[in-house]
């Protein structure tokens, strides 16, 4: 479905909003990005997790002639856009390496043909898209996630670092780069890398007030298991349950099962396609406990997941507040909270200061950023102070007014 207009507007754009996805209306950054990438700008969308990213780009992807790129990181993200989409009569498809051959030359043929709006790629993908590129020019290019592209983020992935070049050669088409959780370092990065011009910048504030952060130190790992399945089975609805490794997940998903919660174990060693079916379960309120590493939860639409317990601390704020953020999609009331030991000090420091590898580089920038993040997590876990007010202030944000942590409320439906 697609309705092509020589000078798009906003109004069209509401309009098609309404007829494929039923929204009434943007809110207000989507609208000032919506009309910013109708007009040919580039945009910086920096919109917490739940802020509606995705209709960004798909929204004037089918106004606009031609096919839209969205870089993505993730298959399983790719997957779940693309499947939505195509649901709704969009015309999209992905590229990875997990389809068969048949299936890849019938994307590119699709492609070649113009017979696509939308087309979602791995960044690893972007020089072969390039060769092959459609003859119609790109009138969109969308990067997800794109703090992967900064060494200042929490994600940084070397091959987000070529898609400044990259863009150049489809043509330099307007872009859109967007992310859930960037510091205003970060931010400077995309743009740069990018090589993005008279850039139209939407960044909301990253406070969620339906979130309440609490954070509860346990004398031992028994003691914290029992205390998060006693939370889980007195709260009987949807959750995830963040380990900090693969090999946690199995043991404390079989902990939690003897102990009468329904858990299943979620991370990146499984196969491709136990974790599509994994995912399927958990979407559809099959699986309504999901024990998983980081690898779980980018870009998963999932509403209704109303606590997320982080066993361990992770390193860097903004992986933290991601993560956390998976909670309350829906505007509703949720819960976010942080069980640790004081080994896990030890632990996140040691994976802090870990040699990085050469994927991902060792430059001063990068080490610093580290560091950073882990002195946060170490003042958020033990400071007296906010808990939302040591997330945000690391984001940037520093007029924070407490709407729920453990330290600025007491009693209630505080912290469960």
């Amino acid at each position: 479905m697609s309705e092509v207009c020589s000078k798009p507007t906003l109004d069209a754009a509401r309009d098609m909003l309404a007829r494929v996805w039923g929204y009434d209306d943007f809110r207000w950054a989507q609208r000032r990005i919506v009309v910013g990438a109708l007009r040919g700008r580039d945009v910086l969308a920096v919109l917490p997790t739940g802020g509606g990213k995705s209709l960004c780009f798909q929204v004037p992807a089918l106004l606009l002639p031609g096919t839209t790129i969205v870089v993505s990181p993730l298959i399983s993200l790719m997957q779940d856009q693309v499947a939505t989409l195509r649901r709704r009569g969009v015309a999209a498809a992905y590229l990875s390496s997990s389809q068969p051959s048949h299936e890849q030359r019938k994307v590119w043929r699709a492609y070649e043909q113009g017979h696509l709006k939308l087309l979602y790629v791995a960044p690893e993908r972007m020089a072969q898209l390039v060769d092959r590129r459609a003859p119609l020019p790109t009138p969109l290019l969308a990067i997800d996630e794109a703090h992967c592209i900064s060494e200042w983020g929490h994600d940084f992935r070397p091959h987000y670092r070529s898609l400044g070049r990259h863009r150049i050669a489809l043509g330099n088409p307007p872009t859109i780069a967007l992310t859930a959780s960037a510091t205003p370092a970060t931010r400077a990065d995309i743009v740069r890398i990018l090589r993005m011009r008279r850039v139209v910048t939407a960044v909301n504030s990253f406070d969620r007030p339906n979130l309440f952060f609490s954070v509860q130190r346990a004398k031992d790992e028994v003691t914290r298991l029992r205390q998060t399945a006693a939370l889980l089975k007195r709260h009987k609805q949807t959750a995830i349950v963040y380990v900090p490794t693969r090999n946690r997940t199995d043991g404390v998903t079989a902990v939690l099962r003897g102990w009468g919660v329904p858990a299943s174990p979620y991370h990146a060693g499984l196969p491709s396609t136990d974790r599509t079916a994994l995912l399927e379960k958990f979407l559809d309120g099959r699986i309504r406990v999901m024990v998983a590493t980081n690898a779980f939860g980018m870009g998963i639409d999932k509403s209704d997941v109303r606590f997320v317990i982080h066993l361990g601390i992770p390193t860097r704020p903004e992986a933290y507040y991601q993560e956390a953020g998976r909670a309350g999609r829906d505007g509703e009331r949720a819960w976010c909270k942080l069980l640790w030991l004081k080994e896990d000090l030890q632990l996140a420091k040691s994976m802090a200061a870990e040699k990085p590898s050469t994927r991902v580089g060792n430059s001063p920038a990068y080490l610093r950023a580290r560091k950073a993040g882990l002195d946060t997590m170490r003042r958020y876990v033990s400071s007296r102070g906010c808990r939302r007010e040591i997330l945000l202030g690391y984001l940037g944000e520093e007029e924070v007014r407490c709407s729920g942590c453990d330290r600025c409320v007491r009693g209630g439906d505080g912290d469960v």
